[in-house]
């Protein structure tokens, strides 16, 4: 609901607008009242509303007064003034304070108000549409790229944060980790209680979905000068969060939170916890962690290595397998047990964060490995994403055709369709297909068509996947429509092809 305050100085007058009309059935809700420009900005503090609906000739602080100072405060929120027909002239400087509307008081009744609200709503429906588009791309630059500092830097916000991760537990089902995702309900909770800010200490800043079960969301701290203090608000906002997640039916989950922390330490917190989260198997259903009270060993050891090895893997002239080589020859040959373990989680880190991004799949089936056939595995696993990430940068195919590519590889498990590409890319869907088919030479449906069959071939080559997991491992609802697309595309059924790549490996 859209959240609104209304000022004036005379009681009756108050309760006039508060009966004009049915508020929460049309998505309103009044927070509270007051009956000055003083009492109005004491109020503000402690509800911020989205609205302020004021009387313009009040004692005192009148309304136009009372706007200025909101706006000092609050450049956002939305101010709508009531005037008489004699104030018209008076009402019209609150434009220079960012006044939204004026409404003439003795014409006030449920239609105009009505209409009036409307208008805004619509507004602040496409402000949030595009603030949300925004916070998800300024959210996923601080976390992956440590050159967004400088972008954080322009945004005015200030360097004392924490993170926080919400984790949606994995369920195991017969000895195998089954994939989870956030539902409806459990995403409108979370959108109620991520933004709400904590003693006027907390703030939130942006947040971003990772993964179908990680949610990652930074927050500002201000007003708190003391490290206690500062540690008490966040574990209060933390504990908060889980106890909105706790009253929703057979929601499991884990929360982890930062600290305080600077800029600088976005990206290697977020990183720090997406190590530790793979663990959370192993951890208390519905528990608070704080990151810094995990376990964990020294591991900064690897961070240049690791930026060095994802610049090469960029790079079309460099040989990134070669280095990765070198650092695993390193720690073999000293010996270095505890080093190889973080070491090999950071490769596993790096090659599944490029394969997310890119939308491209370089890691095959999962078995035992000695050391060498690790080496090899990682080597095998970089030089792909090295070639595959080259094939794409140089080839002559547009950066939108690029990212329709990568989307598809990426969600092909998914309903895709142009409707949902247009979407997703903002542009007319028809639009996007007529490009695909262009500069790739297939329609996008075709496209996707085979890259799922590619990948069906792989699980029933690979992991030994009946027909019908296969289907929809690959994105069809049933193994009977999968069989035909399959049969069309390859020439023999997928159990045809199954039992002839096991005889030929046997």
């Amino acid at each position: 609901m859209i959240s609104i305050m209304l000022v004036d100085d005379e009681v009756l007058a108050l309760e006039y607008m508060k009966n004009t009309m049915d508020w929460e059935k049309h998505g309103y809700q009044i927070i509270g009242c007051a009956t000055s420009g003083k009492k109005a900005l004491d109020l503000y503090e402690k509800t911020l509303p989205q609205i302020v609906i004021s009387d313009i000739q009040m004692p005192g602080m009148d309304g136009l007064e009372l706007s200025r100072r909101l706006k000092e405060k609050n450049p956002d929120v939305v101010i709508i003034l009531l005037t008489a027909y004699k104030d018209f002239e008076y009402a019209q400087k609150g434009i220079q304070y960012g006044v939204s509307n004026y409404l003439v008081k003795h014409e006030l009744c449920e239609e105009t108000l009505f209409e009036e609200l409307e208008k805004i709503r619509e507004r602040l429906e496409r402000e949030q549409k595009r603030e949300k588009i925004y916070q998800k791309y300024f959210m996923n630059q601080l976390i992956y790229h440590h050159d967004a500092v400088k972008e954080y830097e322009k945004s005015g916000l200030g360097n004392r944060l924490f993170l926080m991760l919400i984790h949606k537990r994995n369920p195991v089902i017969y000895g195998e980790i089954a994939e989870e995702e956030w539902n409806v309900n459990e995403k409108e909770a979370l959108a109620q209680i991520l933004e709400k800010q904590m003693e006027n200490k907390i703030f939130y800043v942006a947040d971003v979905q990772i993964t179908s079960n990680n949610w990652i969301v930074l927050y500002q701290i201000e007003n708190t000068p003391s490290t206690s203090t500062v540690n008490h608000v966040i574990e209060q906002k933390s504990a908060q969060v889980a106890q909105k997640l706790s009253e929703l039916p057979e929601c499991r989950f884990n929360v982890i939170y930062s600290y305080e922390i600077t800029k600088e330490e976005i990206s290697v917190t977020f990183r720090w916890m997406s190590q530790q989260v793979r663990h959370a198997i192993f951890w208390n259903l519905n528990r608070v962690y704080p990151i810094q009270k995990i376990p964990h060993e020294e591991k900064k050891i690897w961070t240049d290595q690791i930026k060095e090895l994802k610049r090469k893997i960029y790079e079309p002239e460099e040989r990134p397998e070669k280095f990765v080589k070198e650092l695993i020859d390193q720690v073999y040959q000293d010996n270095q047990a505890e080093a190889w373990k973080f070491l090999m989680g950071l490769l596993n880190d790096l090659i599944e964060e490029l394969e997310n991004e890119e939308g491209i799949s370089v890691r095959g089936e999962k078995k035992r490995y000695t050391m060498e056939e690790l080496t090899q595995y990682y080597e095998n696993c970089v030089e792909s994403l090295h070639s595959q990430i080259s094939m794409g940068e140089e080839s002559n195919y547009s950066r939108i055709v690029l990212e329709i590519m990568r989307y598809i590889r990426k969600n092909y498990r998914k309903e895709i369709s142009l409707d949902l590409l247009g979407e997703k890319f903002q542009m007319n869907g028809v639009y996007l297909g007529q490009i695909f088919k262009k500069e790739v030479g297939v329609t996008f449906l075709k496209y996707l068509t085979n890259v799922r069959i590619e990948e069906a071939k792989r699980f029933l080559r690979e992991k030994n996947s009946t027909v019908s997991e296969t289907a929809h491992l690959v994105g069809y609802q049933t193994s009977q429509y999968f069989s035909q697309i399959f049969a069309k595309n390859v020439g023999m059924k997928p159990q045809e092809y199954k039992n002839k790549k096991w005889k030929r490996e046997n």
